[in-house]
């Protein structure tokens, strides 16, 4: 079963409407429903006195419809009689001050025993009572889950409580064994700041903009991501023991490296791991939303777990973001989008737009009294679409030719070298945000646009994968190497002696995975050079023979041969260096920050000479997206994301015969080795790829 459903919250609704709600999601073609994450002070409003009628009503009428439900274990929130009762639950920022109690999520520190007890009892109660409903697909673990701020737009850090710092100190204890281990790796020398004993561990308060332990503070976002991955792996096995064969996940969204936990490590041990796009509220472009789908489902599958989109935009935003009108022709193509790079379901958010709340008026598929909009007929033609093609993509994979790797702990301290952007005397850091806080997501950004619509789809590789196995791909971009272990490179090394292609770019492992600086950069054994110094860029600095200029950061350094590209001043821009049967390409600057700053054409075209010839070219106009699912009878989805008729020519690598679009039935012409075709605005072709010609 393929879940294509939607988050339906009947209890926001009078319940004589409830029945029949659910026969209009059903007659929508949708065959799942979401609720039940944020429902905790209702299903217990009071300390142990639990109120299941409504639920159970929920899943016997969905039951009653042929509707899976997807059913969130309400952690996510904590009711107020626990908050009032239990204060110290509340997140503490880092300059003491406390989340509020009600409102922005989450209100409850997930370190907290008091919150953990409660948090378990009300989820075993779920999972013993619903584990056999015959209404279950699977199991929500929480919703989004994170340290705070979440809802909030302040920029201040979480947790600080009590229970936070000994978990902290806990981990670290764990993970050190000796104090000496520990002061050696946080540099603690530095201005006496030595630990005598791990009971003087406390949480970081502030990072390095501010005076603070850079090598402390990085740990300190992996204990974080480590904390949460051990609370939702401790609920799953408490799920798993009563209900062995339920499936468990949970969701996340993408965002700045400060605000969101790695998801490489919150994925770990869950059965699905869910997206949560909101593509007009964050005003994504479609190759931002192709990039972003080709990390989640690199996360997921990376961790064995399902590529689920778990919140699917239906309706405008409210409160944040983009508060653009959503049409019914986006939904249907960012369905198929999503579809073509991999979901395995997909959950619109939401059926009806609250009428009370913090979201009152927003996201819904429906308007605010329950009619019809244009936006369900687009879910609608979706829903049938991917009826007819589903069993045949079932049979097929995406086998992605180039990996880009997004490191995380380089991405964590780039942020705190810049700081939040913040007010200070001329000629002083100001926290800049394109070297700072979005560097990160700004590089992997503009590795994806190399790639896009020329090898497609994209992996991505995370630090974990690229410490455990040399990379299965014929090419990596690694982006962002600020951070990068002696054993990682070693890795890389031996990737590209064995055939792979690298391409990377400035500050390659100039700190070791602790933060500290290396007394040589790591560039200098991998690429041969001779390394000076690195600046950060104020003025774009011109490269000889290319209409592009570097930006970000920039290394000096000097080779005696492999210079395939020279700044202005004559210094090497980008260096090629031949390593075994395979080859590394090093820029000296923010390479891939740069591709998404300017035009980038002319830089597209050189690099593209090095990557791997991908399975079919495309010649389309921009808007026009093809992604490749690979067998030896291939599918190859085509999407318009234009809103005018655009003119097709795909050439496979490999030559064949017939070519059926399967979403329509009927055949596609195709003329020495071929194909042709008209797509219409915001349309979509799903070409199967048969009869082999020698």
């Amino acid at each position: 079963m393929f879940p294509l459903g939607i988050t339906f919250y009947p209890d926001l609704l009078p319940k004589e409407e409830w029945e029949n709600n659910f026969l209009k999601i059903y007659e929508a073609g949708l065959n799942a429903v979401r609720f039940g994450e944020m429902a905790w002070g209702n299903i217990e409003p009071k300390p142990g006195e639990f109120c299941f009628e409504d639920l159970d009503l929920m899943l016997n009428l969905a039951n009653k419809y042929g509707l899976k439900v997807v059913l969130g274990l309400p952690t996510a929130s904590a009711p107020q009689w626990l908050v009032a009762r239990n204060p110290k639950v509340r997140p503490m920022a880092n300059d003491g001050v406390l989340a509020p109690e009600y409102g922005p999520r989450p209100n409850a520190c997930k370190d907290n025993k008091t919150y953990r007890k409660f948090a378990e009892r009300i989820a075993e109660k779920m999972v013993r009572r619903y584990c056999s409903n015959p209404a279950l697909l699977c199991w929500q673990l929480d919703n989004e889950p994170c340290y705070p701020p979440l809802d909030l737009t302040w920029s201040k850090d979480f947790c600080h409580c009590k229970d936070s710092n000994k978990a902290f100190a806990l981990w670290a204890q764990s993970r050190y064994k000796t104090l000496d281990e520990l002061n050696n790796a946080w540099g603690t020398k530095f201005w006496s700041m030595g630990f005598s004993s791990f009971d003087d561990i406390r949480t970081p308060k502030v990072g390095f903009w501010d005076g603070g332990n850079p090598h402390i503070y990085l740990e300190w976002f992996r204990f974080k991501s480590d904390s949460l991955s051990s609370w939702l792996r401790h609920l799953k096995e408490m799920v798993k023991k009563i209900d062995p064969h339920g499936k468990v996940g949970t969701n996340s969204f993408i965002d700045s490296p400060n605000r969101i936990p790695d998801h490489d490590v919150l994925a770990e041990g869950m059965d699905w791991y869910g997206w949560d796009i909101y593509p007009k509220g964050t005003a994504n472009s479609p190759d931002s939303l192709s990039q972003h789908a080709d990390f989640w489902r690199s996360v997921a599958s990376g961790r064995g777990a399902e590529f689920i989109v778990s919140e699917l935009q239906a309706g405008p935003n409210v409160r944040w973001g983009n508060p653009a009108e959503v049409y019914a022709k986006e939904i249907r193509t960012w369905t198929h989008q999503f579809v073509a790079h991999g979901a395995r379901g997909i959950l619109y958010h939401a059926w009806r737009p609250p009428l009370i709340g913090s979201e009152t008026g927003g996201f819904g598929l429906l308007n605010p009294d329950g009619s019809r909009t244009e936006r369900l007929a687009g879910v609608e033609t979706a829903a049938k679409e991917i009826k007819k093609i589903e069993e045949i993509l079932s049979h097929h994979k995406l086998m992605p030719q180039v990996a880009i790797a997004y490191l995380k702990s380089s991405d964590i301290e780039t942020f705190q070298e810049q700081g939040f952007p913040r007010g200070a005397p001329p000629g002083w850091i100001q926290g800049r945000m394109d070297i700072g806080l979005m560097h990160g997501l700004d590089s992997i950004a503009g590795a994806h646009r190399l790639l896009w619509r020329y090898v497609d789809p994209t992996a991505f590789i995370f630090e974990r994968t690229l410490s455990e196995n040399t990379p299965p791909f014929e090419a990596v971009l690694l982006t962002n190497p600020y951070v990068l272990k002696e054993k990682d490179m070693k890795v890389l090394r031996k990737y590209v002696y064995d055939g792979g292609i690298l391409i990377t770019e400035a500050r390659f492992g100039l700190k070791d995975e602790f933060a500290r600086l290396f007394e040589r950069p790591l560039s200098e054994k991998f690429f041969d050079v001779t390394y000076e110094k690195t600046e950060v860029i104020n003025d774009a600095v011109e490269i000889e023979g290319l209409p592009f200029k570097a930006l970000g950061y920039r290394d000096f350094v000097s080779v005696k041969e492999g210079v395939l590209l020279s700044y202005k001043d004559g210094r090497p821009a980008l260096i090629e260096k031949k390593i075994g049967k395979g080859k590394a390409l090093y820029a000296t600057f923010s390479l891939f920050l740069s591709l998404i700053k300017q035009d980038r054409t002319s830089m597209v075209e050189l690099l593209r000479k090095h990557l791997p010839k991908p399975h079919a070219t495309l010649k389309a106009s921009e808007s026009v997206e093809m992604v490749y699912w690979a067998d030896s009878t291939p599918i190859i989805y085509v999407i318009n994301h234009g809103d005018s008729k655009e003119p097709v020519e795909i050439e496979p690598m490999v030559k064949y015969g017939k070519v059926e679009d399967i979403l329509y039935g009927k055949r596609v012409e195709i003329l020495e080795g071929r194909i042709k075709m008209d797509l219409e605005g915001r349309e979509v072709a799903v070409l199967h790829l048969s009869e082999v010609l020698s």
